[in-house]
C-alpha cells in the first residue's frame, strides 16, 4: 500500500452543539475516537489529529487512540488553519492524506478502504467519496497538491485549493450516508448515536447500492414489496410479543437488498459479498440465508426469518401463496435431474416456517402479505 496520512481537524469551538463535540459518547469510543479508528483499521499509522479548544483534553484522547495530536495556535482563524497545521506536520514519505473533520465521525471503515484501493488504481489529484450523488468526507488528497495548500491565504478554505485540481479529481460511490453527516446540532448527535455501527443499510443507502450495482427496476419493485411484507410480519410478530428484540431497521434495510445479487450465479452468495464489501454484516447474512432455512422449535423467529418468509410470499411485485410460488419453480425446474425433489423439500420446510409464523402472529402470514400489497 502507498503511504498514506489522515488529518482530523479537532480544534473548533463546537458552539452550535452546546457541547464539546471531539469528546462525545458515540458507539464504544467517542466522536474523535470513531473517526480516528477508521483509518488505523485500514493500517494508516499517522493519523494527525489538530487541535485548538480544550487543546490538552483532545492531545490526551488523541494518544490514547494511537494518533498524533498537532495544536493549532490560530485555531480560531478557521479550519482551513487546522488543515495547514496537519499538513505541516505529514511526514516525508506520506504519499497522500485524508481530511475528515471531526464532526464526521459515521464514516465506516470500508468506505475508507474502498476509497484507498481506487486512489492506488488511478491516483487522482483527490479523490471524493460520493453518497446519491453528492461529494462527502473524507477526501483522500495526493501530495503534489501540498504546496497549493501551503500557499493559499485561506481564502474560501479548502474546497478553493481542491476546485484549482478539478481536472484531475474522481468521484467515488459509496453506500455510506456517514460521508455526509456532520454532527453541527443535538439532533444530528441524536441520530449519530442512533445509528452509529448498525450493520444493514439505510433507505437512502438501498438506494446507493442499487446505482452501483446497476440493479434492474424489476429487481428493486421486488425488493421493495418483500420489505412491505416484511415490516408487516414485523409489526404483527411485535404486537403479540411486547418483549420482542425484533430491529425493524434491520428488516426493512436486509429486505431492501436481499436479492441486490439477482441476476448472478448463486445470487445470495454474491448479494452477500456486495453488502459485505460496503459493510453491512448484519444485511450479508440475511441475504445469504434467504434461499432456504429452517428453524427449530426451540428457536426464536429473528429478521432472518421473517425476510426470508416475506421473500417466499411475493412473486415480483404481488402476494402469492407459498404453495402456488413453489409448484411454479417446479414447472419451471422440473427438466434438471433432482430439481422437483429438492424444490419439494424446500416448500416442506417453508410450509413449516408458514406454520410457525401463522401460529405466532395469530393470523395466516398469506393474509398478511396481501395485505401489505393492496
Amino acid at each position: 500500500m502507498i503511504p498514506l496520512a489522515a488529518i482530523i481537524p479537532a480544534a473548533g469551538l463546537s458552539s452550535r452543539m452546546g457541547e464539546f463535540k471531539p469528546l462525545l459518547p458515540l458507539g464504544n469510543g467517542t466522536v474523535l475516537s470513531r473517526c480516528v479508528d477508521g483509518f488505523r483499521a485500514n493500517g494508516i499509522e499517522q493519523v494527525v489529529v489538530v487541535t485548538g479548544q480544550r487543546h490538552d483534553d483532545v492531545a490526551a484522547a488523541a494518544v490514547q487512540t494511537g494518533a498524533q495530536p498537532v495544536h493549532n495556535p490560530d485555531f480560531m482563524r478557521g479550519m482551513y488553519s487546522s488543515v495547514v497545521a496537519g499538513v505541516r506536520a505529514l511526514n516525508a514519505d506520506v504519499a497522500a492524506f485524508f481530511v475528515l473533520p471531526v464532526d464526521i465521525p459515521l464514516v465506516r471503515g470500508v468506505t475508507v478502504k474502498r476509497l484507498i484501493e481506487s486512489f492506488s488504481a488511478s491516483v487522482p489529484s483527490v479523490l471524493y467519496p460520493c453518497f446519491l450523488g453528492e461529494r462527502g468526507h473524507p477526501p483522500l488528497i495526493d501530495r503534489r497538491l501540498v504546496p497549493d495548500i501551503l500557499a493559499h491565504d485561506g481564502a474560501g478554505g479548502l474546497r478553493t485549493v481542491l476546485d484549482r485540481h478539478e481536472a484531475e479529481a474522481r468521484n467515488l460511490d459509496v453506500a455510506d450516508f456517514g460521508v455526509s453527516h456532520d454532527l453541527d446540532y443535538p439532533a444530528d448527535y441524536a441520530l449519530a448515536q442512533a445509528v452509529v455501527g448498525t450493520g444493514y443499510p439505510s433507505e437512502q443507502e438501498c438506494r446507493q447500492l442499487f446505482a452501483i450495482y446497476a440493479v434492474p427496476a424489476n429487481i428493486v419493485r421486488h425488493c421493495q414489496a418483500v420489505s412491505r411484507v416484511a415490516e408487516a410480519l414485523c409489526e404483527r410478530l411485535q404486537s403479540r410479543r411486547p418483549d420482542s428484540v425484533l430491529d425493524m431497521g434491520l428488516v426493512r434495510g436486509a429486505a431492501l437488498t436481499h436479492d441486490i445479487g439477482k441476476g448472478t450465479k448463486q445470487h445470495e452468495v454474491v448479494g452477500a459479498k456486495r453488502l459485505h464489501a460496503h459493510g453491512f454484516p448484519a444485511a450479508a447474512t440475511i441475504a445469504l440465508e434467504h434461499f432456504d432455512m429452517t428453524l427449530a422449535s426451540e428457536e426464536p423467529i429473528t429478521e432472518k426469518e421473517i425476510v426470508f418468509l416475506a421473500d417466499k410470499l411475493v412473486c415480483g411485485e404481488g402476494p402469492v401463496l407459498l404453495h402456488t410460488r413453489y409448484l411454479r419453480k417446479i414447472e419451471q425446474y422440473r427438466h434438471e435431474p433432482g430439481a422437483e425433489q429438492a424444490i419439494r423439500a424446500r416448500l416442506a420446510r417453508a410450509l413449516e416456517m408458514l406454520a410457525r409464523f401463522d401460529h405466532e402472529m395469530g393470523v395466516s402470514a398469506e393474509t398478511v402479505a396481501r395485505e401489505a400489497l393492496q
